[in-house]
């Protein structure tokens, strides 16, 4: 009777043998002659692979220490991260591994949000369970104490999104069966309502924003009116650039996009990325990328702020030195300004509040509405951007009326 052998499990590998080169040829290491010159080692293996197959697989070294280590290592990373865990594994370790892939397939600052979250608040709390003691009962916990610790509703989302992708993975790699965030209680909270300006306060705010000298060597004032105008996000307002912008009566193309006379093509995002600096990234969802009108006081503004030396690619609201201005350093200078005018509550997402909100008032259907905002989903639109109960529909002309008061 013929005894097979059965095939290696997938993502391993035999006993690793180690050869000497003597005189030009290789000797397994058991049939080295005593005192023989050794000019080199070569550590070499099976390794079956996740398709099934089985290959040779070997590596050189100075010394047969080397040789293994570097046979070693080729061989884990040819294995992937499917070996990396195991029935032992710790929350932490699986953490590790899906931030590795969220580094590939994310932006960076989603890498740094995640990393942030886990470092913060999950790992120092349930970092070194294993993976299979992490059960619906453990986690609702934790999520409570988040609670408790009075973590706001927001954030705890985040957390539990981080949460989910961690344990998903060890589900993908085989490790539990089931992801038990998906069984974890709704999270509470009070969703804040839109607030937009009325006519009134944005005459006020753009009144108190011109006189304030230090907001004025901020370059706050054409800033804001940009936000309030366009209704773009707070990164991208920092993103264009002269070339995004058509000042003429003529459509022209840029990088393959036709932009219409007098309108803005927003195509970029800036962003902080650890170890990277700032970063202009392709924008925040597939619907970022959106040509969008200018209204005639914006149109009117960009002409006398272009300087007549502008280089294209130069930032229409740049640094000190013409390069990309920091988002953390213009919202510094946003939170300083609001409590010298006494306008504590005001954000840099009021301009998209107003846009949403005016144009919700004058008809235009949440899809139009999500596509000026640059949202992929027309409900995030609805629920968070359309101020209801804005008692003056007027705001764009008073925001026009107000600028055009001060020429």
């Amino acid at each position: 009777m013929i005894t097979v052998r059965p095939p290696l499990p997938l993502g391993t590998w035999s006993t690793i043998r180690t050869y000497g080169r003597v005189d030009g040829k290789w000797v397994p290491k058991a049939s080295i002659p005593t005192g023989a010159k050794i000019d080199s080692w070569r550590a070499m293996t099976k390794y079956r692979g996740h398709d099934g197959h089985t290959r040779q697989v070997e590596r050189v070294g100075n010394n047969e220490t080397k040789a293994r280590r570097s046979l070693r290592g080729a061989l884990v990373k040819q294995a992937g991260q499917q070996t990396a865990l195991g029935a032992g594994s710790r929350f932490k370790d699986a953490a590790a591994l899906y931030l590795e892939q969220i580094q590939i397939r994310r932006c960076g600052t989603t890498y740094d949000r995640y990393k942030g979250r886990l470092d913060k608040h999950v790992l120092p709390s349930i970092g070194q369970l294993l993976l299979r003691e992490c059960t619906v009962s453990k986690l609702e916990n934790f999520m409570l104490d988040l609670e408790r610790k009075n973590v706001a509703a927001n954030t705890r989302r985040g957390i539990r999104t981080v949460l989910s992708g961690v344990m998903q993975y060890a589900v993908r790699h085989e490790i539990v069966d089931h992801n038990p965030v998906r069984d974890l209680s709704d999270i509470e909270g009070t969703a804040k309502k839109p607030v937009a300006m009325t006519a009134e306060q944005l005459s006020d705010f753009l009144a108190k924003l011109d006189a304030d000298k230090v907001a004025v060597s901020a370059d706050l004032p054409d800033y804001i009116r940009f936000l309030f105008g366009t209704g773009v996000r707070f990164g991208e307002a920092l993103a264009v650039r002269w070339r995004d912008l058509n000042l003429t009566d003529q459509p022209i193309t840029v990088d393959g996009e036709q932009v219409p006379p007098r309108s803005l093509w927003i195509n970029g995002n800036i962003v902080a990325v650890s170890g990277k600096g700032l970063v202009r990234h392709d924008g925040k969802t597939f619907k970022a990328n959106r040509v969008i009108g200018l209204p005639d006081y914006l149109y009117t503004l960009l002409l006398v702020r272009k300087p007549l030396d502008a280089h294209e690619n130069e930032p229409v609201f740049p640094s000190g030195t013409l390069g990309w201005r920091h988002p953390s350093n213009m919202q510094r200078s946003v939170r300083r300004m609001r409590e010298r005018i006494k306008y504590p509550d005001f954000t840099t997402h009021v301009g998209r509040k107003m846009v949403a909100t005016i144009l919700d008032m004058s008809g235009q259907t949440a899809r139009e509405i999500a596509d000026q905002l640059g949202h992929a989903n027309p409900a995030m639109t609805q629920n968070v951007y359309m101020g209801r109960g804005v008692r003056n529909p007027a705001a764009a002309a008073a925001l026009h009326a107000a600028y055009s008061a001060k020429e």
